[in-house]
């Protein structure tokens, strides 16, 4: 085996010095390749078996989502604050927002987001006015991203406010927050918040 493929290549060799066979130039890219240029880069272009790119519309129109079958669920610690607290507040104070969202369907789906960021939090006060909006003090990298969930899976998320964030803006009495997901503002949860002297 070795001797014929020795042989080929000297073969192949004399073919070039004679002048018989005269090298091809492939530095054109698209001899290089059996697809159209068009579709090298289009939107929804499918590698790999995963979807990498294209418009959120056409996404979830492929993805069938239906997020009416999302359900949330939404802890806040301490759900009691105090203004005296907000006033002058530790470096630890803080209160944190547990987020979770289960795919209560029998699909799973792939949820879009724009960039980092994956929920975001907002403190209304008693007349709905919003007073605090935790994304306000963030900035996220504008790489989009996709989170897919099986039926019956959960999404956990987290975030923390601290304390000194709200100083001067919340006032004392009721207040409701809400957590929601990003790019699906339907997807929320509320809870009451009281604000104490």
């Amino acid at each position: 085996m070795l001797n014929r493929t020795i042989l080929l290549f000297e073969l192949l060799f004399l073919a070039c010095v004679i002048g018989k066979v005269e090298a091809a130039d492939i530095s054109d890219a698209s001899s290089r390749t059996s697809q159209p240029d068009k579709f090298l880069s289009s939107p929804g272009l499918i590698k790999g078996g995963l979807f990498m790119q294209g418009s959120k519309k056409r996404f979830e129109g492929a993805n069938e989502l239906n997020l009416e079958s999302y359900k949330t669920k939404l802890e806040i610690t301490p759900a009691q604050l105090t203004l005296t607290r907000i006033r002058d507040p530790q470096p630890s104070d803080e209160i944190t927002v547990k987020f979770t969202l289960v795919n209560g369907s029998d699909k799973g789906s792939t949820l879009y987001f724009p960039t980092s960021q994956r929920m975001d939090a907002v403190i209304r006060d008693s007349e709905g006015k919003t007073i605090y909006t935790w994304s306000d003090d963030f900035e996220f990298a504008t790489e989009s991203g996709y989170s897919y969930v099986n039926a019956g899976e959960r999404l956990n998320y987290q975030l923390k406010i601290p304390f000194q964030a709200l100083r001067g803006k919340v006032p004392q009495g009721e207040a409701t927050i809400t957590a929601s997901l990003v790019n699906y503002p339907e997807v929320k949860a509320v809870m009451p918040l009281e604000i104490r002297p």
